[in-house]
């Protein structure tokens, strides 16, 4: 096949998927990505990695999924986190995914495809394209239509890699203190619910081998790994327990939450405060998270979620109080944070607010420079107090991020006209109008 034959196949493949295909809902949570970072730097304690040089997505899915793609990154579905009766198993199902990025899983699939037949490449290589470039939506379903045209080779090859990884993932469980058992225990539970579902039958054709293959390779693994058995380590069993009970209510139908958690404990007032907020009984959420405060006044988990819900009330003061008192009380504060704080001070509509809201938007995106959202609002502060330059150079960042290359060079064109000249966002106004002149010319 020649080249340009093949580049004109997949171009078509990626305008086909991307009009057919509707996105998958990345959700964002300190929370929820502080705890598995924890869980992810202890894991990487024998690797000589960092937890920070991975990416961690979570996917609101009411399926039990995880997944890598390359560049470290790490897709979890939260209901793989529900369905956990235990951190260890959560950080069991992590330990597999970072098997796969330690061992070069990624790396050795993609010379793999070299195997593959004519027809079957460009699909695959679509799916494989989509997920390196963070195009998740049409990765998943290019790799999907991709596995039922491609060998019994490749199927192999990719159960050898799972076992490979399952074998790992023990190693790495246990070298850092974590029970190996709760992969299994982890395991068993998804055996019992394809047994359950008649319908699914996606191991039929599936990359992945059978659950009861996978468990006899674990215990295989924890006979090599003597002296792996650890206690549990209670700080993070409770950290995931309130987890776990927040998640829940903000996934799971409302009466499935009521149910679960129907005491007055600190999990239950937890996931139902969730749940009634979403429901729209913000009063009783409310209500929930005085209490929690009460009886922890330290959590900053609490105090954001109570702004959260007070500012969806319009006490913009209240919401403001309890979301810098949670910047004040958490450990590591991260982008969300700042960009919450900077979305409440700009309903206030005032010039002092808004210069408020500049200093901690401008907080949150130098701790993520690719937060979309925090660029939005930076230039909607900018706006209120009459910086226009500045609000266009802020909209061509938030463009830029977003792939809208033509919106991002008009507003960098007009950003240039008037702004400050030899300033950070005059230098990286001309680079970006550098960039995307560059990227014109190419195509």
């Amino acid at each position: 096949m020649k080249c340009s034959t093949f580049l004109l196949k997949i171009l078509f493949l990626l305008n086909l998927f991307f009009s057919q295909v509707s996105a998958l809902e990345i959700i964002r949570d300190t929370e929820l990505e502080q705890f598995t970072y924890d869980i992810v730097s202890n894991l990487l304690k024998s690797e000589n990695l960092e937890a920070e040089e991975f990416n961690i997505y979570f996917v609101k899915s009411n399926q039990i999924n995880a997944f890598v793609t390359g560049g470290k990154n790490i897709f979890i579905n939260t209901e793989t986190l529900i369905q956990a009766d235990d951190y260890r198993e959560f950080a069991a199902v992590i330990g597999h995914e970072l098997a796969h990025i330690v061992g070069g899983h990624i790396f050795n699939t993609s010379l793999e495809i070299s195997n593959l037949s004519d027809k079957a490449l460009p699909v695959y290589l679509l799916g494989i394209i989509g997920l390196m470039t963070g195009s998740t939506d049409t990765g998943l379903v290019g790799v999907m239509v991709g596995q039922a045209s491609v060998n019994d080779g490749f199927a192999f090859y990719s159960r050898t890699q799972e076992a490979s990884a399952d074998q790992a993932a023990v190693s790495i469980l246990c070298k850092n203190g974590i029970d190996g058992i709760f992969l299994i225990k982890f395991l068993n539970k998804l055996e019992k619910l394809e047994i359950s579902n008649t319908n699914n039958r996606q191991n039929y054709r599936s990359t992945h081998p059978s659950t009861k293959n996978r468990i006899t390779w674990i215990s295989s693994s924890l006979e090599n790994n003597k002296n792996c058995e650890f206690e549990a380590d209670r700080s993070l069993e409770v950290r995931f327990e309130l987890l776990k009970a927040k998640l829940h209510g903000f996934t799971q139908p409302y009466n499935e939450t009521e149910a679960v958690y129907g005491s007055s404990k600190d999990i239950d007032l937890y996931a139902t405060a969730v749940s009634n907020y979403f429901r729209g009984n913000h009063s009783k959420s409310i209500s929930n998270m005085e209490e929690l405060i009460k009886r922890n006044p330290t959590n900053p988990f609490y105090k954001e979620l109570i702004g959260e819900i007070l500012f969806a009330n319009g006490d913009y003061k209240n919401a403001t109080k309890y979301q810098k008192e949670a910047i004040n009380q958490i450990s590591k504060v991260n982008d969300l944070y700042f960009m919450i704080l900077g979305n409440y001070l700009l309903n206030f509509e005032s010039f002092d607010h808004a210069n408020e809201a500049i200093t901690y938007l401008k907080k949150s995106i130098s701790l993520n420079q690719k937060n979309a959202y925090a660029w939005y609002l930076l230039s909607r502060a900018y706006g209120q107090i009459g910086l226009i330059p500045l609000a266009n150079y802020a909209t061509a960042e938030r463009y830029f991020l977003t792939n809208e290359r033509k919106l991002s060079y008009e507003f960098a064109s007009k950003a240039l006209k008037y702004i400050e000249e030899n300033t950070p966002e005059w230098y990286r106004t001309n680079d970006l109008i550098e960039i995307l002149s560059q990227g014109t010319s190419n195509r």
